[in-house]
């Protein structure tokens, strides 16, 4: 099964740490500036627009937007396979499997994909590679919180995705560069034949959940949505209570006692157990995060980066198989602006985690933007506390 790839809640605080991070010398001044789409990438087409939450939709995507982006994938291509001898480096949370890297070079046969999965150190391995002139990786991928130490010693190269056939409705949460691919977000992991879980986490404090719930130690960013929506001094409050009445387990494995049903009841983002028995569900003042990638301001293939980026996030027939192949149903959900007809060829886990976490944004769950991104952070930081501390 190919390598889970999430890329923002469970490192939202490795971010916030990293902000404290100052790299040894700034980008360099004299890269390439971001690349110019082929010809005129306009396509004039209007999004037929249906708002989700913080998130905008466009119905006619594939229509009307993507033959144009598909055309501008094909110029990448011809410019990425002649430079840097065609190598493409990616580093993200985790490394891509050789079946992703396969179903890329399917469509693109003369690019050679490195790969290295870093985990907590990803904006860390790119900043000092960039310090110390080592190759570093050509695409950058995060949330808003995991990307934010990349984001303030700025190495998003600013390229403005609509001259590639990008609607402007998908750059409206994201800073400049950031090209948004998926979504991801906290929700209730449960198994059903177990226990019903509840529709909050206050609920969570009644008697017949005790022991009942865990978290892992590194996630407090479950908790940061309820801090957005409730004040932070009642999330703190809430982590003390579910601790000191039993009910919470900090778990190094969640997945195995959910599994069985030892511990019923997981607070994390999405599932990566075929389990039958297991479900995922939203709750009261869940997060739910976009997800981005781009270009390195460091890359050494700039054009490669781009094509890499696009057709991870929009390419309909990868996207087709990650939504029905179960190879592929630990890949990170598509990002919610594409149309309704995708998310609906969704089987497996793929229709799990999608629907939880489309459900949580109609039902308002609180969203990452650029101007609550601190807030997100500090509030990530006193639940790491109150749950760590």
């Amino acid at each position: 099964m190919n390598p889970r790839t999430v890329r923002g809640g469970s490192i939202a605080l490795a971010a916030a740490g990293m902000l404290l991070l100052s790299s040894c010398s700034t980008p360099q001044e004299d890269a390439p500036s971001a690349l110019e789409p082929a010809g005129d990438g306009a396509t004039g087409a209007t999004c037929e627009a249906v708002e989700i939450g913080a998130f905008t939709r466009c119905e006619n995507f594939y229509e009307d937007f993507w033959p144009e982006i598909d055309r501008q994938m094909d110029a990448l291509y011809e410019q990425a396979k002649e430079t840097d001898g065609g190598r493409l480096v990616v580093w993200d949370w985790y490394e891509l499997s050789p079946e992703v890297i396969a179903e890329f070079n399917g469509r693109y046969p003369d690019i050679e994909i490195e790969t290295r999965g870093l985990t907590y150190n990803l904006p860390s391995a790119v900043i000092s590679a960039q310090a110390t002139g080592a190759r570093n990786t050509d695409v950058l991928s995060g949330s808003l919180l995991s990307a934010a130490a990349m984001t303030d010693e700025g190495y998003w190269d600013e390229v403005d995705w609509t001259q590639f056939g990008i609607p402007e409705e998908f750059l409206e949460l994201g800073g400049a560069g950031m090209l948004p691919d998926s979504m991801n977000g906290s929700l209730m992991q449960v198994n059903t034949d177990r226990i019903e879980a509840p529709a909050s986490l206050d609920e969570l404090l009644a008697p017949e959940y005790e022991g009942k719930v865990s978290i892992a130690n590194y996630n407090p960013i479950v908790f940061s949505g309820y801090g957005m929506a409730e004040g932070e001094d009642a999330m703190v409050d809430l982590i003390g209570e579910l601790k000191s009445s039993g009910t919470l387990q900090v778990l190094e494995d969640q997945n195995s006692p959910l599994s069985s049903g030892d511990v019923p009841i997981a607070l994390n983002q999405t599932l990566f157990n075929p389990n039958p028995s297991l479900a995922a569900q939203p709750f009261d003042h869940s997060g739910v995060f976009a997800q981005f990638s781009g270009v390195n301001i460091d890359a050494d293939n700039k054009p490669g980066a781009m094509l890499w980026a696009l057709w991870n996030a929009f390419d309909p027939d990868w996207l087709e198989l990650r939504m029905t192949d179960e190879q592929f149903s630990t890949t990170q959900v598509p990002y919610p602006g594409l149309p309704t007809s995708l998310f609906e060829q969704a089987t497996g886990l793929m229709e799990k985690n999608a629907d939880a976490l489309l459900l949580s944004i109609e039902n308002g769950a609180e969203t990452e933007t650029e101007a609550t991104r601190d807030e997100w952070i500090a509030l990530t930081n006193a639940a790491d506390a109150a749950l760590n501390g």
